[in-house]
């Protein structure tokens, strides 16, 4: 059987992950501001085999989580998802342990030194509470104030409505502004500011499984050629696929293989397991 080495695709590289913004911790917790000292100054230069985002386009849905340092600096740790104008869908493993009075989100922006762009304070988080690291249920809610004006096109909410599973081989988009390079953290990391895209296909959970052993009936999978996928930066962000005249988000950046874009399968969380979880959780 193939060994495979897991990591979260979060900036950090390594596994983060809460139930509600002070509850006890369901697992390792990153310390962030230590993270952020140690990084390469600007290391800023990917989505692995991702294209730039065109110069007159926005993703209105897909927001920046950024933490606030012990240098008074925003920085993008983890991708997410607007799902209405005071809520925002991200992974679990994003917010594990986090003080939520140092994370924001940004939304409207192409790239990352926009200053045009809109911010809004993270209040609240909550974890699903079936959410096991790497096993299952990565998904967690973002309370915002204030709540942003959708204007549809810089910033609106994306669909994540209904209990439909997604299938093997259909076409699906991934965003964020992850690692561009294969090895997603320490010193060969390199982060893009303007935000990255990329199309790809879903795979067949039995033959993500041949892979990915560990994966679970709450979890969907992507693949593309070597040198294409998600990588450290991508986490808590957004799958979407064409329904229609309009787009859904169907997954949620979980993890993958330590060496990014390397003909492994991206994991997702499925976002259609958790409907009626979300929908409890919008007013």
């Amino acid at each position: 059987m193939k060994t495979v080495q897991f990591v979260w695709l979060a900036v950090f590289g390594t596994v983060l992950a809460l139930k509600v913004s002070n509850a006890k911790p369901s697992g390792t917790v990153i310390d962030l501001d230590a993270y952020f000292e140690e990084m390469e100054a600007n290391s800023q230069e990917r989505v692995v085999g991702g294209s730039d985002i065109l110069e007159d386009e926005y993703v209105p849905y897909q927001v920046s989580m950024q933490y606030l340092t012990r240098k008074g600096q925003q920085r993008h740790f983890c991708g997410g998802s607007l799902i209405s104008p005071n809520r925002v869908l991200t992974a679990a493993h994003c917010v594990n342990g986090q003080n939520a009075s140092r994370i924001s989100v940004v939304a409207g922006v192409r790239d990352l030194n926009d200053s045009t762009g809109y911010r809004s304070q993270v209040t609240s988080y909550e974890m699903n509470e079936n959410y096991q690291e790497l096993v299952t249920s990565d998904i967690a809610i973002l309370k915002i104030e204030p709540p942003f004006e959708l204007d549809g096109k810089r910033v609106d909410k994306i669909d994540v409505s209904g209990t439909e599973l997604v299938g093997a081989d259909q076409p699906v988009v991934l965003t964020g502004w992850g690692s561009v390079f294969h090895f997603g953290n320490g010193p060969f990391a390199k982060y893009p500011t303007r935000l990255q895209r990329l199309s790809y296909k879903t795979l067949s959970n039995d033959k993500c499984k041949r892979t990915m052993t560990q994966l679970t009936d709450t979890e969907i999978c992507a693949l593309e050629r070597f040198g294409k996928g998600a990588c450290n930066g991508d986490s808590g962000g957004p799958l979407v696929m064409q329904n229609g005249d309009s787009l859904k988000q169907v997954g949620v950046v979980s993890y993958g293989t330590a060496f990014c874009a390397s003909n492994s399968p991206d994991v997702y969380t499925r976002v259609s397991m958790f409907d009626s979880w979300i929908q409890e959780r919008m007013a």
